[in-house]
């Protein structure tokens, strides 16, 4: 699991000492920088984009309140806890987006306790990111995928052949295996029934039935058939015949304006 990359800002050197000395104990933490005046705090959050920054509220160059400020302005925004010897800072900490602040001297049970209400919000974070980073990925998959029309289908010799989806007449499944029909050769695919008609949706497949998914460019004929559901004849060698399940009706009318 990846660590909280932290930075320290404060221009006093034995606070600072001591929280650097702390957080080294901490397991999730990970010090990525320590900066001793708020000019500098502010390059090194720049620089090292962390995802924790201990503040000082007041520091030389700037306070830890402007560096905060300055930080929401230039949208760069890391769980930043204020430190101060005066508790009467703790409002303004919350007037810039602080989630907590720390007071002088250190104590490690409140720093341990602080650190576990900060752990929930760093580690959900992450996981949105994962998920849309994915979500992100997967689009792009699908992209991609729309782009490329062929189908890798497997010969009787165990090899595979890719298939142009106009050259494809239906696709269906029998005890449990999905075939591929051209015109005038029959072949196995590994994909699932759904699986094809959600990649071959853009491509004029219409699913007719829970067993078979059928190219509307290559209907031969529509024949009607009892409680007005339909038949449709497909134009392969063998003119197979292909039932319309009721829910699939309105769909093929649609298509042809029946």
């Amino acid at each position: 699991m990846e660590k909280i990359r932290t930075i320290i800002a404060d221009d006093e050197f034995p606070a600072r000492s001591e929280l650097e000395f702390l957080l080294e104990g901490i397991d999730d933490i990970q010090l990525v920088g320590v900066a001793e005046d708020g000019i500098q705090a502010l390059e090194l959050i720049k620089e090292k984009s962390p995802d924790l920054v201990f503040l000082d509220i007041q520091m030389g160059g700037k306070t830890g309140l402007e560096v905060a400020k300055e930080l929401m302005d230039l949208e760069l925004e890391p769980i930043i806890v204020f430190v101060t010897a005066y508790d009467e800072y703790a409002l303004d900490a919350f007037t810039v987006n602080a989630v907590d602040y720390l007071l002088k001297p250190y104590e490690e049970e409140r720093l341990v306790k602080l650190i576990n209400r900060i752990k929930p919000l760093y580690f959900k974070e992450q996981a949105i990111e994962e998920k849309l980073t994915d979500l992100i990925e997967k689009i792009r998959d699908k992209g991609r995928i729309s782009k490329i029309e062929k189908l890798a289908v497997r010969t009787n010799k165990g090899n595979l052949k890719l298939l142009e989806y106009n050259d494809i007449i239906l696709l269906y499944t029998h005890d449990s295996k999905v075939y591929v029909k051209t015109y005038d050769q029959e072949y196995q695919i590994d994909l699932s029934l759904s699986e094809l008609e959600d990649r071959l949706k853009q491509a004029e497949f219409l699913r007719v039935h829970r067993s078979y998914l059928i190219n509307l460019n290559k209907i031969k004929e529509i024949v009607p058939w009892f409680k007005g559901k339909y038949q449709v004849l497909m134009g392969d060698d063998r003119q197979m015949e292909v039932p319309v399940s009721r829910a699939k009706v309105k769909d093929l009318q649609k298509v042809f304006g029946i």
